[in-house]
């Protein structure tokens, strides 16, 4: 009988495999360590497919929810580079995007409106460079809109469409072609080296919270004028008046100007608006032409083809949905869709159909922001047998007025909140306004302007007095003297505001008034405009009303945006009148009258339907319900 014996097993020690393993653990580390410290590497001409796809062969494969404001300047740029990326360092941003995303946020803190950070990207910069991981593709995309928003800030700068206040010295400056180069050159500026913000690994250098704040450069005048109302007994002087085309009687014209020809410096208005640079745009406002929109209109009422779009979500530009095929139809029958042999049918919301629906928000007074929210879609669904009863409306305002306007005029349009100078059929300025509300609407008043007045007076109305200048006066005398308030008597003597003189005023014994000065409601500029309803057209402190889109917030006066520019216009015949002149005049409190040689028409007028000079039906909302539309036309 043979047993089995098992071979007598030897036993290894663990230490060699638990060193090996040790090792490959700290190689595995190190390696790791070494890759996260290591910058990747973009390829030269890695983005050059994606580039050329969305700028050259398919525009619609555009990935991005903002649109390129600017797609032929920037087609133009990347043909020149050879498609490659003109803001990144790998893929970091460069020092100059980050200079370049500083001055596009300094310049929206200055201007309150949300189109300027739409037009500059900002708020797509904001959460794309704080949440998006790494990628080949959004490192295109951040470049191509880095570029937009560089050519929308040229342009607005050239425009002067930016406020002054919110300009700072550039950090950048515009392209520089070099040996057929086409860079952006940074200037050398001293620059604070700011810290790496935290947990942001990829698309570093840009803090958009950190807001840079920076110095305005002015121009001014060693002029100083002191106020004339500092003892109450003596009357205060007449405002200095000059003829046409003469000059001021004291701290003349020619005293200040420089013999170099260079502007003057020293202390200027804090308002001021730079040059004024003349538009050249076809004015139109044509009844003929509403006649033509009028004839269409109903034919598309009796063709039947027309829809209102269904109750639904708000759409914009990448949005899937059935009523974007809806939504495509109806801006094609109303010519703001413009097909070039696309998808008729297609659900999708592109490109082309967020141009045609910002087309449409521009024609319709609308904020365009490309949205197709419950406002738009209101406008959309005004139906053609409504917008035809409007044109008609119109058709008879227009043919109140004279059949020719003269070569010469200021047309101000209530709806549109906006001021006209048109010179020989020829928009030169245009500018935004703010109009009387509802309960003050602002009149229909054909007149003519008769004089500039630069630092006026403000004579307060009756009503106004009653009900908001004497509750203030009685509560705070001290500090509605301080900003320019005085009781006028009968004999024209400036009274302090005692109860007693505040009393007679509240009578009608005496009046109120307003001395010229910063503090004045009417601003540092007015137009006289005589008509019996005491309208007329001034400057105004309240600028941030200009930046709204509905803007009826006076007590039925126009106010003006761009009032020194106007008052050159119409002042330039008269002799050498430039900015450096009017702003010498908008500074101190000293009123001082400019008669016009020839007065300028002007009406003021309602129109929510007219034509404009490059043939755009144009639709405004009927602020003041004149146009007799129900609720459930729309």
């Amino acid at each position: 009988m043979s047993y089995f014996n098992p071979e007598r097993r030897t036993h290894k020690s663990p230490l060699p495999l638990m060193i090996l393993g040790s090792l490959c653990v700290f190689a595995l580390y190190f390696a790791f360590i070494a890759n996260q410290q290591t910058v990747p590497v973009l390829p030269e001409n890695a983005v050059r497919p994606h580039l050329v796809r969305w700028l050259e062969e398919n525009p619609d494969s555009w990935p991005a929810q903002d649109p390129i404001f600017n797609p032929a300047a920037v087609r133009r740029i990347y043909q020149r580079t050879d498609y490659r990326l003109l803001w990144f360092d790998n893929y970091s941003l460069s020092d100059t995007a980050n200079d370049l995303l500083k001055q596009l946020t300094a310049s929206s803190s200055g201007n309150p409106s949300s189109m300027v950070d739409y037009r500059y990207h900002l708020g797509y910069f904001d959460r794309t460079l704080r949440d998006t991981p790494q990628r080949l593709q959004m490192a295109a995309v951040l470049d191509v809109l880095l570029t937009d928003a560089f050519v929308s800030y040229a342009q607005d700068t050239q425009l002067d469409r930016l406020k002054p206040k919110s300009r700072r010295q550039l950090n950048i400056t515009p392209v520089h072609h070099a040996e057929g180069e086409f860079r952006l050159v940074g200037m050398r500026m001293p620059r604070q080296a700011a810290a790496s913000p935290s947990g942001r690994k990829y698309f570093r250098g840009y803090t958009r919270g950190a807001r840079t704040t920076s110095g305005t450069r002015s121009r001014s005048y060693n002029v100083e004028r002191s106020r004339h109302y500092s003892t109450y007994s003596a009357r205060r002087p007449s405002p200095s008046r000059f003829s046409p085309g003469g000059l001021p009687p004291r701290n003349g014209y020619r005293s200040y100007r420089r013999e170099d020809g260079l502007p003057p410096v020293g202390r200027v208005s804090d308002h001021s608006e730079g040059p004024y640079i003349e538009d050249n745009i076809p004015y139109g406002g044509d009844a003929a032409a509403l006649r033509n929109e009028l004839a269409r209109l109903r034919n598309l009422a009796s063709s039947g083809r027309w829809r209102p779009l269904p109750a639904g979500p708000a759409m914009t530009i990448g949005a899937r949905h059935p009523h974007v095929a809806q939504l495509r139809n109806m801006l094609s029958l109303y010519g703001d869709y413009r097909s070039y042999g696309g998808e008729p049918n297609s659900n999708k919301f592109d490109r082309r159909l967020h141009e045609a629906v910002l087309r449409f928000q521009v024609r319709h007074g609308l904020r365009p922001d490309g949205i197709v929210g419950r406002l738009t879609r209101q406008r959309l669904n005004l139906s053609p047998t409504a917008r035809a009863h409007v044109i008609e409306t119109n058709i008879r305002r227009r043919q109140q007025l004279p059949a020719d306007l003269g070569s010469r005029f200021i047309q101000v349009n209530i709806p549109e909140y906006k001021l006209h100078y048109v010179e020989n059929d020829r928009v030169r300025l245009s500018m935004n306004v703010v109009v009387g509300k509802k309960k003050h609407a602002t009149p229909e008043i054909s007149t003519r302007v008769s004089k500039v007045i630069f630092n006026p007076t403000w004579t307060v109305p009756r009503s106004i007095l009653v009900n908001e200048i004497l509750p203030k006066a009685r509560a705070n005398p001290s500090g509605m003297e301080n900003m320019g308030y005085r009781v006028v008597s009968g004999s024209g003597e400036h009274l302090p505001l005692t109860p007693k003189n505040l009393s007679a005023a509240g009578r009608g014994s005496y009046l109120m008034r307003q001395l010229g000065g910063e503090d004045n409601v009417l601003g540092r500029i007015k137009f006289e405009i005589p008509n019996k309803h005491d309208v007329y057209l001034h400057d105004t402190r309240a600028r941030s009303l200009f930046t709204l889109t509905d803007r009826g917030h006076s007590h039925g006066c126009v106010r003006l945006a761009k009032p020194r520019h106007l008052a050159q216009a119409l002042l330039k015949s008269q002799g050498d009148w430039d900015q450096w002149r009017i702003n010498d005049l908008t500074v101190g409190d000293e009123t001082t009258e400019v008669k016009l040689k020839q007065r300028v028409p002007v009406y003021i007028t309602y129109w929510t339907a007219w034509v404009d000079g490059g043939g755009r039906l144009n639709f405004r909302p009927d602020i003041y319900d004149k146009d007799g539309l129900a609720a459930n036309q729309f």
